[in-house]
């Protein structure tokens, strides 16, 4: 490891770091006795250092982020929790309630912040949106889309899960759980976010193809809320009686275990959504839901940090991001740290 970073003084890296001469030395030779925390945020400032990146040319980076409120929540804080950790960046922050966003927003907040180096976005497709982000690649500047993709812009780089292939993976947990019986799932949507379009396609298509003895009768729409998705979830149940699985591909899971719990019919229901957070935490442990698909989202934003810190070297070679599609149940949610 000593040749990529002979140009940086361990004494600079420790100044930086605010560990020891000692550890830092450690981590750069590559010996045991370091943490895994510890040698990451090591790495980045070596990074950092080695791309002129120290705190005297702290970059501002814009984060829209529109999504429902305990993705923003999960978000805002996994950012914050990295960012003050490691890179130190300058964070712009926006975030806006699905239900509450108009996209008029987001193009204003894109044309009038007075100064950014990089764009970390999550929104539903927009045309005046994609317009605004246009302009700002033009003018050189990274744009990462997070979580959901804008896949006709020439943007940076997409970070997040192949949401084609997390929908598929319901389908099958569902399907596998359900058995051979015949009955109807209930999918439960929101807006038009890519990622919730690409998730619909991977279910429908598993389904079809490996499970013909499940047929999707209805979709219910919400606003990524609970209030919404339980009004919804409960009418449906009422009027139709319960279906054998639902799949939250939205927010709002506490709305739909309400709802549920509220029938009586748990115990006819598979029950998968998205998002593992405090909320869906508590739904797996109490046997309120039985499976959440997930992602390691400190993960996603450390790339995008380092795909921005990247940019300036190769502009023009910067490559998607797929994560990992994690899958929770009561046993294993423990596991991973959630806001």
């Amino acid at each position: 490891m000593k040749n990529h970073w002979k140009n940086v003084s361990i004494k600079k890296i420790s100044d930086e770091s605010g560990y020891g001469t000692a550890t830092v030395d450690r981590v750069l030779n590559n010996r045991k006795g370091v943490s895994k925390k510890t040698k990451d945020k090591i790495l980045n400032i070596l990074n950092n250092l080695q791309n002129g990146n120290n705190k005297n040319q702290t970059k501002n980076i814009l984060i829209c982020c529109q999504s429902g409120p305990s993705y923003n929540k999960t978000l805002e804080e996994s950012l914050d929790n990295i960012n003050n950790e490691i890179y130190k960046f300058n964070l712009i922050k926006h975030f806006i309630p699905a239900k509450e966003f108009k996209p008029i927003q987001f193009v204003k907040i894109l044309r009038e912040t007075a100064s950014f180096d990089a764009v970390i976005i999550v929104s539903q497709e927009d045309q005046n949106i994609i317009n605004e982000l246009s302009k700002i690649i033009s003018e050189g500047k990274p744009v990462i889309t997070l979580t959901t993709d804008f896949p006709n812009l020439s943007r940076t780089a997409y970070i997040g899960n192949n949401q084609s292939n997390a929908g598929s993976t319901a389908a099958n947990i569902i399907g596998k759980n359900v058995g051979k019986r015949l009955g109807s799932i209930l999918m439960v949507m929101s807006m038009p976010y890519r990622c919730q379009q690409e998730r619909e396609l991977g279910f429908r298509k598993v389904l079809r193809s490996e499970f013909p003895n499940l047929k999707i009768k209805e979709s219910v729409f919400n606003l990524d809320t609970s209030e919404q998705s339980y009004k919804y979830v409960k009418k449906y149940i009422k009027e139709n009686g319960p279906p054998l699985g639902i799949y939250n591909i939205a927010g709002g899971n506490l709305g739909v275990s309400k709802a549920i719990s509220e029938m009586n019919v748990k115990d006819h229901i598979v029950f998968v959504g998205h998002e593992l957070n405090k909320n869906s935490r508590n739904l797996l442990e109490n046997n309120k839901m039985d499976f959440v698909i997930g992602h390691d989202v400190e993960l996603e934003i450390k790339v995008a940090f380092d795909k921005i810190l990247d940019f300036e070297k190769n502009p023009g070679n910067q490559n998607s991001f797929f994560s990992d599609i994690l899958i929770f149940n009561r046993y294993n949610c423990m596991d991973k740290k959630v806001y």
